[in-house]
């Protein structure tokens, strides 16, 4: 029964996006959000509803039962008898891999498009324990980089990554000065993205079901190689900091198999655990 759980965790905390108490905080939504300005304190113009399906997700769990399922709700409500925790994104990542992974110890580096504000984490661990090393926020971000990427190169963005993955396998690094000065590599685990700008760099994006050219193999291989290169120096940077010699993995990024075999081949960590 949901009832005999104790504590009810969800991987994001729209307190850090809402001004004022969850309880008391509104916004006001137009009836058409893309057709008017998106205020100063959103990224999109739907941010306001999706931070309020975040808020409302008690509601959701306690009333949205499947009928199959009904009996087993049973007696839930918004307000428990469970202790709900709004847990930040990138903290739910890092525990999701360092507490399932062999390691009594290790480094941990969280790699996602965003969640909240953050894009990247650095966290060490120990026994049951998270400490934040660093993080990077928005607007920088090597996860939307790909996913910006994988739209223009007409597949789903936030879906069809892995294809993007697989094409650079095909291409050569032709455009990766491009992609160098796209991202920027700064100290103790920062970076920047620049606006990528790809029609303007590279032409017409491709029509989503159009023919695949050597050009779109190209420009896959050449972001593959900077996100590459770029985390590399991210878990250099994070081993010679934490003194670690295992890291685990985990965000949407860190689905890349490609970059983490790289990280496990060449980079400083003996071990290399990704959340799989």
């Amino acid at each position: 029964q949901l009832t005999d759980v104790a504590h009810v965790a969800y991987a994001f905390d729209p307190a850090i996006l809402v001004r004022g108490s969850l309880d008391q905080a509104t916004f006001t939504l137009p009836l058409q959000p893309s057709a008017h300005p998106v205020p100063a304190e959103w990224e999109a113009a739907w941010d306001p509803l999706f931070v309020a399906s975040m808020v409302n997700a008690p509601r959701h769990l306690a009333g949205g039962a499947p009928h199959h399922l009904a009996a087993r709700f049973k007696g839930a409500r918004a307000d428990g008898p469970y202790q709900w925790h709004f847990v930040e994104h990138h903290i739910a990542h890092a525990a999701s891999a360092f507490l399932a992974s062999p390691f009594e110890r290790a480094a941990v580096l969280t790699l996602d498009g965003r969640g909240e504000r953050v894009t990247t984490g650095y966290y060490q661990g120990c026994g049951n324990q998270l400490r934040r090393i660093g993080e990077v926020q928005m607007p920088h971000s090597l996860g939307i980089l790909y996913e910006q990427v994988t739209e223009y190169l007409g597949f789903l963005h936030s879906s069809d990554e892995y294809k993007v993955m697989a094409l650079a396998s095909y291409g050569t690094p032709a455009h990766v000065d491009a992609f160098r000065g796209i991202v920027h590599r700064g100290k103790d685990g920062a970076y920047t993205i620049e606006p990528p700008c790809l029609e303007q760099r590279f032409g017409p994006a491709r029509v989503r079901g159009g023919p695949l050219e050597h050009h779109h193999f190209d420009i896959a291989r050449s972001l593959q190689v900077v996100l590459e290169e770029t985390v590399l120096d991210l878990v250099n940077w994070l081993q010679e900091t934490t003194g670690e010699r295992d890291l685990c993995l985990a965000g949407g990024v860190a689905l890349n198999c490609v970059m983490n075999a790289r990280i496990r081949d060449e980079g400083p960590f003996d071990r290399v655990w990704g959340q799989p």
